[in-house]
């Protein structure tokens, strides 16, 4: 059995060109055989990870694989974008965005905001 802790492998990361730094817990990075990969990101008022997108062979991606990726609200109240259109989320909430399509999340409030990020291949594509 392997155990990960709150807080273990916490780094504060800028991504996508968003504002403001964000707080991601990835669990089980280099340890698992799950087809999927999941982060627990922490967003102070303010912060975003800046709008991208996920496909394989497209310019502007910011993976080299395709990956479908799910958020889910679990503190706090957030702004998620998917091609333009933005929607406010809150504890309980949950969008996704398909392999190839823009999106992104961000704090819009004046309180922290804590996600679960599920990211994987999109479904009939083998894991890597």
């Amino acid at each position: 059995m392997r155990i990960q802790r709150r807080g273990d492998g916490h780094h504060d990361w800028t991504l996508y060109e968003g504002e403001g730094r964000v707080g991601i817990e990835w669990y089980f990075a280099d340890a698992t055989a799950l087809g999927a990969h999941v982060m627990l990101y922490h967003l102070a008022p303010g912060a975003s990870e800046g709008e991208h997108r996920h496909l394989t062979g497209a310019a502007d991606s910011c993976s080299t694989e395709s990956s479908d990726e799910m958020y889910v609200v679990t503190r706090g109240e957030v702004v998620f974008t998917v091609d333009g259109d933005e929607q406010v989320l809150s504890v309980g909430d949950a969008a996704y965005a398909p392999a190839g399509v823009r999106h992104g999340v961000r704090n819009a409030s004046a309180e922290p905001a804590e996600l679960v990020l599920v990211f994987g291949p999109p479904r009939g594509e083998a894991a890597a």
